[in-house]
């Protein structure tokens, strides 16, 4: 009864393939022993059931009536055509390398991931033909699948009648308009990488979808499929031989798919009651936020921040699809950057391994094509779309090792996908858009092999601003020593690599099958954000805008609104780790501090500058060196007032003040260079920049005389070390001005004439 109603819904398809969906377990309840002959030999089986299928709803509509004028029903004459069955079952699917020989020709169930597809073809069911000579007209069925037909050389007509003039050699003419055919499409299919054993490439296989399936599945989806097992010639050489070939290629004419995963679509995990309960105990844990952070990378000591930044990106946030149509992505991508050494690709290779669908390449081996999507051309030089690591790793997580060592040209490919989470191809005819839903955890080192404090986050990393920017959390590992770190850190090596009861109790307190589990149930999760939550992320945001717009802040890089969808995500993903179905205040303010400890609040070393430099020194150049031994005393400086100093003194200010001061100083110089100025005297300099400190109120009259000594050191640092300012002469035609002159007195180095060098990048 069930396919009778099925059948009775058919009968109205206004569609041009009407498709019936059959499960073999049904059909094994009502013969056990037909389902036997399809398994066996469904080519042969399977156009039987679609024909019987198509007489039974021929029967169904022929059961509508008509009355004519009389009142007389009258049964209508209806043909059914275009009728597909597709076929499902609960066995367990094959894995590609379980494939041999003894499957041919018969229907098997299988899975895997789709990496390409071809563009849709047509395929001849019915080829009409008609002799060019004397007209007769000759049809021929064609199987599905690969395989096609041979036109009969001579005239049917010709050699029944053996006439004195026959028709000539190949006479048939295709009559395309009286032809039938239907849409079919080839595939790639390839194994998924969690069943690619160690050491070994993932084996794939060409798939043949027809009629309904034709553009149903793009690359990048998973499915579990049932088809036969079929095989064709590959080989094109022409001549007698070419048949006599022993080897046969094998493909799969897929007859029905029975799960299909992509993206938001992809088919929830079957979770038994125990496991969920077990999964909400856990839950209830009044420290589960700890409890998480533990359990990931538990061979690695320490990094509680970052181990919580790597438990929210593989938890992630809820795609939004708004009403015009935009996608706001949920994946939640993180930068580990720091010194050799750091357990960077500890943490990838964990997430590989815990994460349900994941992808790990290193940058160095990954090319544009390799990490988003190519057109290929096949064997018949027509053009296909192929999937990259990102459209594969489609729901997942991609990680990527060595990011920094990628080429520019390739790290720009990414840039779509990480943000709006697609990938378009406009190349050779072929305009597509595919899927890259996927988070990403990448590692980088340093620009200079370790990272230097003294300097701001964007110049110990060789990677652009437009690509930081799409990173929500990123994280420094800096290796220093510290006597009672390393002593933990080598007592946690040491208890991993040791056998006995310390091993035992670390794969006690972590199971990596369970920690997936967990995270796929997690997953399933959409939690709402409460009124509260919004409320608290309106004022973290401003709270973040104002504490970077302030002075001396010491921000990674700009707060913007991409921050506050990154909030947004992390506070969904920290939903989901506790099984939340809201979004707390607490939620809130757990993503606004992972914010902080990350791009927002990273420490740089103090700056030492020389505060007074040696006459002699001074003489010898500006880019001599400035290290002196602190006992060297030297003579007065004379009687012109010039104050030179003998001592050589350091004083110690903060980055930030440093940064505020050269800022100032270099801005001076460039307006002076857009005046037209060659140069700037340096006691106009440093007159200039008290002078704008004191109508600011940053300083009274009586720190003039420190804020004038600073600011000429911070020019000399600037001069020698930053190489920011060139002396352009050791002391310029213009006479001092006594107005600067009685402001900030006067130093050995104030005549010298300075300009901004134009080849430094500013900060």
């Amino acid at each position: 009864m069930i396919y009778r109603e099925r059948c009775e819904t058919l009968r109205n398809a206004e569609d041009a393939h009407k498709v019936l969906n059959v499960r073999m377990e049904h059909l094994v309840r009502f013969d056990e022993e037909l389902a036997t002959l399809l398994r066996h030999n469904p080519a042969e089986y399977l156009p039987l059931f679609e024909a019987a299928a198509a007489e039974l709803i021929a029967m169904l509509q022929a059961r509508v009536t008509s009355e004519d004028e009389d009142g007389v029903e009258a049964l209508t004459d209806v043909q059914v055509e275009n009728v597909q069955v597709l076929l499902g079952s609960d066995e367990r699917p094959l894995k590609l390398r379980e494939l041999t020989a003894s499957y041919i020709g018969k229907q098997i169930m299988f899975s895997g991931i789709v990496t390409a597809a071809s563009r849709p073809k047509s395929k001849a069911t019915l080829i009409q033909l008609r002799c060019r000579q004397c007209g007769h007209p000759l049809t021929i069925s064609c199987k599905p699948g690969i395989g096609g037909v041979f036109k009969p050389r001579k005239c049917q007509a010709s050699v029944e009648q053996q006439g004195p003039d026959p028709c000539p050699l190949d006479p048939y003419l295709e009559v395309a308009d009286k032809s039938k055919y239907v849409d079919q499409q080839s595939l790639k299919l390839q194994e998924t990488p969690e069943d690619v054993p160690p050491g070994e490439l993932p084996r794939s296989a060409m798939l043949i979808m027809d009629r309904s399936l034709v553009g149903r599945v793009a690359p990048g989806t998973r499915m579990t499929c049932v088809g036969i097992y079929s095989i064709y010639s590959a080989d094109k050489k022409s001549g007698s031989r070419a048949n006599l070939a022993a080897l046969r290629q094998p493909y799969i004419r897929v007859v029905g798919i029975d799960e299909e995963s992509e993206g938001n679509n992809r088919n929830e995990p079957v979770f038994t009651p125990a496991e969920i309960a077990e999964f909400k105990d856990f839950a209830k844990q009044p420290d589960v936020y700890t409890a998480l952070r533990d359990r990931v990378a538990p061979s690695i000591f320490g990094g509680e921040d970052i181990k919580r930044a790597v438990s929210s990106l593989l938890f992630g946030g809820s795609r939004k699809q708004l009403p015009d149509g935009t996608r706001l992505r949920g994946d939640v991508n993180v930068l580990l950057l720091g010194d050799p050494s750091t357990a960077k690709s500890q943490f990838l290779k964990f997430v590989e391994k815990t994460a349900p669908i994941s992808v790990y390449t290193s940058g160095k081996g990954s090319s544009a094509a390799g990490l988003t999507a190519s057109v290929i051309r096949d064997q018949n030089n027509e053009f296909y779309l192929e999937g990259g690591a990102m459209v594969l790793a489609d729901g997942g997580v991609v990680c990527i090792d060595e990011f920094d060592k990628m080429r520019p040209e390739d790290r720009v490919a990414i840039h779509e996908a990480m943000e709006q989470q697609t990938i378009s191809i406009a190349k050779a005819g072929i305009n597509a858009t595919l899927n890259a839903r996927t988070s990403i955890l990448a590692a980088a080192n340093p620009t200079d092999g370790r990272y230097d404090r003294s300097k701001p986050l964007k110049y110990n990393v060789a990677l652009p601003p437009a690509i930081m920017s799409r990173f929500d959390l990123i994280h420094v590992m800096i290796d220093e020593p510290n006597e009672v770190h390393d002593y933990n850190v080598a007592r946690h090596i040491v208890a991993v690599h040791k056998d006995g009861a310390d091993a035992t109790e670390l794969d006690a307190s972590y199971n990596t099958a369970q920690m997936q589990r967990f995270v796929k149930y997690a997953r399933s999760i959409v939690p709402r954000i409460t009124k509260e939550a919004r409320a608290e992320l309106v004022r973290s945001y401003t709270r973040l805008r104002t504490a970077d717009a302030a002075p001396g802040s010491g921000s990674a890089y700009r707060m913007t609104v991409r921050q506050l969808e990154a909030m947004v995500r992390l506070s969904e993903a920290l939903a989901r780790a506790t099984l939340c179905e809201e979004v707390k205040q607490w939620h809130v303010q757990e993503a606004r501090r992972l914010l902080r400890t990350s791009i927002i609040a990273l420490e740089t070393e103090d700056v030492v500058l020389d505060e007074d430099i040696d006459m002699d020194e001074a003489l010898g150049g500006a880019g001599g060196a400035l290290l002196a031994d602190d006992g060297e005393q030297g003579a007065d400086a004379g009687e012109g007032g010039s104050q030179v100093k003998q001592e050589r003194r350091q004083v110690t200010i903060s980055y930030e003040r440093f940064s505020r001061v050269s800022r100032a100083l270099l801005l001076r110089l460039l307006e002076a260079d857009e005046d037209g100025e060659e140069s700037v005297q340096q006691l106009s300099l440093v007159a200039d920049y008290v002078r704008t400190q004191l109508k600011k109120g940053a300083i009274d009259e009586a720190g003039v005389e420190d804020e004038a000594t600073l600011a000429r050191s911070v020019v000399q640092h600037m001069v020698v070390k930053e190489g920011a300012m060139l002396v352009i002469a050791d002391e310029g035609e213009q006479e001092a001005d006594e107005d600067d002159v009685e402001l900030v007195g006067e130093h050995a180095f104030d005549k010298r004439m300075l300009s901004a060098n134009p080849a430094y990048e500013q900060d």
